[in-house]
């Protein structure tokens, strides 16, 4: 059997084949629109890879960023090296990668300041909320007031965080400011108790939620209970400041 015969090659321009102008008009159009796709392609493909692209910092480089307007002295040190450290997924953290932090001192010594300053980090962003802004919620508008804050929090744009967080988390500043129990038409609740236990049940990734407080464990257990004490050790690493010195005397 004969084997078929090579097809020959096309070397024919077709310069001798006159379009019309329409025919010339379609054949822009189309070309463009091709082309037209071809760069969104491209241009998508790129933003992509830029998505990917987040900074990241070591563990030194935030403790510089903190000192250059704030103080960072013997007092503080520790505290400071150990958030850095959990921040930056570094081995030195004495603690728990995979908990929240429970940053306790006395009133002054900076905890607010500190959990603001390093509230949008690569680790996982929070939102920092006095406890008793959520007490408040509750006692204007009930359980729908505090819904956000027994959830996760989505970013209001890609944008709006530097390390691509879809979702981020809170910080929930000065437990134990805030009244003990709120009263909601005729309902009593301890609201910080509610939050925390609805976020504990909920399953929600511990890295989410942050506290900071003046209170000792024992004063915990007794102002919110031993289960909302019991579910805080789960969450929490516990980071303290062995000064009672306020730094705001010095402002």
């Amino acid at each position: 059997m004969l084997s078929p015969s090579p097809l020959p090659e096309v070397s024919e321009s077709y310069d001798h084949i006159e379009l019309t102008e329409e025919e010339i008009e379609l054949a822009l159009r189309q070309a463009r629109e091709q082309k037209h796709f071809l760069l969104k392609r491209v241009e998508y493909r790129d933003r992509v890879a830029q998505l990917d692209v987040y900074p990241k910092y070591s563990a030194e480089q935030l403790q510089l960023a903190y000192a250059k307007d704030h103080d960072f002295d013997e007092e503080n040190s520790e505290v400071i090296r150990q958030l850095t450290y959990y921040l930056t997924g570094d081995k030195r953290f004495t603690g728990d990668h995979s908990k929240g932090i429970m940053l306790y001192g006395a009133v002054g010594v900076g905890k607010t300041e500190l959990m603001k300053f390093f509230f949008k980090n690569q680790k996982q962003s929070y939102i920092v909320v006095p406890c008793r802004q959520i007490e408040v919620a509750y006692a204007t508008a009930g359980d729908e007031g505090i819904g956000d804050y027994c959830l996760t929090r989505l970013a209001k744009s890609s944008n709006s965080d530097p390390f691509g967080h879809q979702e981020i988390g809170f910080c929930f500043d000065d437990l134990g400011t805030e009244p003990v129990v709120t009263k909601y038409y005729g309902t009593d609740k301890s609201v910080m108790t509610e939050v925390i236990l609805n976020r504990y049940d909920q399953g929600i990734p511990f890295t989410q939620t942050h506290i900071t407080t003046n209170l000792s464990a024992e004063q915990i257990r007794e102002r919110y209970g031993s289960r909302a004490a019991d579910r805080m050790r789960e969450m929490f690493n516990i980071i303290g400041f062995k000064s009672t010195r306020s730094r705001r005397a010095n402002q």
